[in-house]
């Protein structure tokens, strides 16, 4: 991705390739194991799967923990010849940033000099 198509982003990208699995329909727990992320940021991410169609508008689940990160199915490309398909999604409550995380108060006491 390029400087100038950073600058229209609301959110920083990050390349970030991880293996995640993907709940189609939450509804049923099936998960769906051939997916990767391509990039994230704070609200939202690329993935590349294989084999599946998803739609946009759909609602998914993403697992990047153990926890489930329900998402929105913002668009997608059209499936190639090897049935390998790129989505954007983006995450119903943004993830939050590590970066402005305050560090909490130490417990320890430590003398002043």
């Amino acid at each position: 991705m390029s400087i100038d198509d950073q600058n229209f982003r609301r959110d920083i990208r990050v390349t970030c390739t991880l293996r995640v699995p993907l709940a189609i329909n939450p509804e049923s727990g099936e998960l769906f194991e051939d997916a990767s992320t391509i990039d994230l940021s704070e609200s939202g991410v690329r993935i590349r799967l294989c084999g599946q169609i998803i739609e946009p508008g759909q609602i998914v689940d993403l697992f990047l923990s153990k926890n489930p990160e329900t998402c929105r199915v913002v668009w997608t490309t059209p499936p190639g010849a090897n049935k390998e398909l790129v989505a954007g999604l983006e995450f119903i409550c943004p993830l939050p940033d590590l970066r402005r995380r305050q560090t909490p108060p130490s417990s320890r006491f430590e003398p002043i000099n």
